[in-house]
């Protein structure tokens, strides 16, 4: 039994294209012998009680074993904050400083984990507001009320699609990536079963399939053409 989190387009609801789970499912086509089932739309503080209490064999998204009491894989999710603007625009931003010369749009809690080089450029960012719902990013960049969205890109490429019901097209956007990618694992209750999954992982990077589930997604987004 293995937690899911709750945050499309990475995790989604049972039948919803969801990346993460994906990833999973592609690692455990090398674990013949384990049948897995999911539970959906956990929160991170859910996964971890449900991994400490054995509600849960494994759980996804484990950034570190500090709260649980089992094991944490090899890291398999990436996390991709970026900058992303219309290209239109042709902004050039290279850096976190370059920051300061806009308006952003971010989501909450992004002033507690960028770090010390984001909060000093959008402190004098012309215009700066976190919201909740990444929908109301997409929207605000989309209608030009501000210059650029700051998150992952595939929570903001999924709210584009969703909220423009598809009429707005990815391609019209321009990701820059200027933070350093963050990783999270999948944690278990047992060793040996990080320890399969350590192996299995290796394979299913080594056979090209791990990138291809990142590239499908994509297209699936809009952001690459078929």
């Amino acid at each position: 039994m293995i937690g899911l989190g709750n945050f499309p387009p990475l995790f989604s609801t049972p039948g919803s294209p969801a990346l993460f789970k994906d990833l999973i499912d592609g690692v455990y086509r090398y674990i013949p012998n384990k049948t897995i089932t999911y539970q959906y739309m956990l929160s991170n503080a859910r996964l971890e009680m449900g991994l400490n209490i054995n509600a849960l064999d494994g759980a996804a998204n484990i950034v570190s074993n500090q709260y649980i009491t089992g094991c944490i894989t090899q890291p398999l999710f990436g996390f991709s904050d970026v900058a992303i603007s219309k290209k239109v625009n042709a902004y050039q931003i290279e850096d976190i400083s370059v920051l300061s010369k806009y308006s952003v749009v971010s989501y909450q809690g992004a002033t507690k984990l960028l770090g010390v080089a984001y909060n000093k450029a959008i402190s004098q960012a012309s215009f700066y507001k976190e919201v909740s719902n990444p929908m109301d990013q997409a929207k605000l960049l989309a209608n030009d009320l501000v210059d650029v969205s700051i998150g992952d890109k595939y929570i903001f490429l999924h709210s584009l699609k969703h909220w423009t019901h598809g009429t707005n097209d990815a391609a019209d956007y321009q990701i820059h990536p200027i933070f350093p990618p963050v990783v999270s694992s999948m944690g278990f209750n047992q060793q040996q079963y990080c320890d399969e999954f350590d192996q299995a992982l290796v394979k299913f990077k080594a056979s090209g399939e791990y990138q291809q589930v990142y590239d499908k997604h994509l297209k699936r987004l809009g952001f690459i053409k078929e």
